[in-house]
């Protein structure tokens, strides 16, 4: 077919369509409401997927994560977890001196949460983190004003604590929260900093936070039981293209120091960004599987109506077919403006499914909490399947049009 064919055989699938407003209307929407969707559940994955990822990003670009439990989200550790020998400070140690792809080793203790006090301002929403003077290299996180721990606290089990900046706001609404005595689970604390502000984490606030030197933490807090508290330990490889060096290192040395014989699993959880991202998209994965079956059932179902309305067309149209053939039409001829046709209407439904698709998930960011997100890819596959849905569907009514006996057609009334 020449492309002034294609023309024409358009030009009259647009006539049929104007003719028609109705049937056609009915058409179009079934395809659209199939792209809608496929454009709506593609829109909620890539979203989350994208928030995920700046979420993870933001913790640290090359940030290894290595604790006595393997990693997860939202679950409880096992019974072997649970008996597993526990990751501790000499690890650290060890780490630092004999894995020379990491360049940062940060051991944390963290507790869920913790009743903070000045005066008759009480905050009991803080995290508690006891930490070292690593970790604000490791986790590129750094005092906005005073001072960060030192060694010197941490040999002294110092009292003091640096403040992240919503507790800050919380217990000093009104003055210069350093030097001020604060009373963490009513044990008096001298303030020496205040973090510089780090935005949220899975709409977790990073700012509602407290620090204290690690030491004095674990004189306090070491003997409260998972999940309350939790010891871990944040690596910092050189570079990101470091970060498998830096895994396989620190595994070896901690198969070593735990005495893990060569046949067993690691009784330790090590995870990088990259792995979180991979366990991530594990998870969504059966997500978006369901939402994509669901959108084709969806297609299907539009691809039927189109169907069905090609055949009413080539019965309608039955006298025409015969007319075009009696002229010198060819079969591909015929074929081909069925076909043409059947393409422009799901073409047209496509389009407004992606339209209203972009609305909706436009809508979803600006007025619910979850993210979505529509990119370029998706818009070509939208129209590419809508237009294959054209063809599938469009294919049987356009066979039996161009076979039609030219004779018998200019008979039938």
């Amino acid at each position: 077919m020449t492309f002034d064919d294609i023309r024409e055989s358009a030009a009259m699938a647009l006539d049929t369509v104007r003719a028609n407003k109705l049937r056609s209307g009915l058409t179009i929407l079934g395809v659209a409401i199939g792209v809608i969707t496929l454009t709506f559940m593609v829109s909620i994955i890539q979203g989350l997927n994208r928030a995920f990822a700046e979420q993870i990003e933001s913790l640290g670009s090359n940030t290894i994560f290595l604790s006595k439990f393997d990693p997860g989200f939202g679950r409880m550790p096992g019974a072997e977890e649970r008996q597993r020998k526990d990751i501790t400070l000499e690890d650290a140690d060890a780490l630092r001196r004999e894995a020379p792809s990491i360049v940062g080793v940060s051991p944390v203790y963290r507790k869920i949460a913790e009743t903070v006090r000045h005066g008759e301002q009480q905050s009991d929403t803080p995290i508690l983190f006891g930490v070292t003077r690593y970790y604000e290299f490791t986790h590129s996180q750094f005092v906005g004003r005073g001072r960060f721990i030192t060694d010197a606290d941490l040999q002294a089990h110092a009292k003091v604590a640096v403040l992240g900046l919503d507790t800050a706001r919380a217990l000093f609404p009104a003055e210069e929260p350093l030097d001020k005595e604060i009373k963490i689970g009513g044990t008096p604390y001298t303030v020496i900093g205040v973090m510089e502000p780090l935005g949220n984490f899975f709409g977790q606030s990073r700012d509602n936070s407290v620090f204290v030197p690690l030491t004095t933490f674990a004189q306090y807090y070491r003997d409260i039981p998972i999940p309350e508290v939790f010891f871990f330990i944040i690596l910092r490889p050189r570079t990101r293209a470091d970060v498998k060096a830096a895994v396989d290192e620190v595994t070896d040395i901690l198969r070593r120091r735990r005495r893990v014989s060569p046949s067993a699993p690691n009784n330790f959880g090590i995870s990088s960004q990259d792995s979180l991202l991979d366990f991530y998209n594990q998870l969504t994965g059966a997500t978006a599987l369901v939402l994509t079956a669901i959108s084709f059932v969806a297609l299907m179902i539009g691809g039927i109506g189109v169907m069905n309305i090609m055949l009413v067309s080539v019965t309608e149209r039955t006298k025409e077919i015969g007319i075009r053939k009696a002229v010198g039409a060819t079969r591909a001829n015929i074929m081909s403006q069925f076909l043409i046709e059947a393409v422009v209407l799901t073409g047209l439904g496509g389009i407004i499914g992606l339209i209203v698709g972009e609305i909706a998930s436009l809508l979803m960011n600006r007025y619910s909490p979850l993210p979505a997100f529509v990119p370029l890819w998706a818009i070509g596959v939208g129209i590419g399947i809508s237009a294959s849905v054209g063809i599938i569907f469009g294919l049987w009514p356009a066979w039996k049009a161009a076979r039609l006996d030219p004779i018998e057609a200019l008979r039938y009334e």
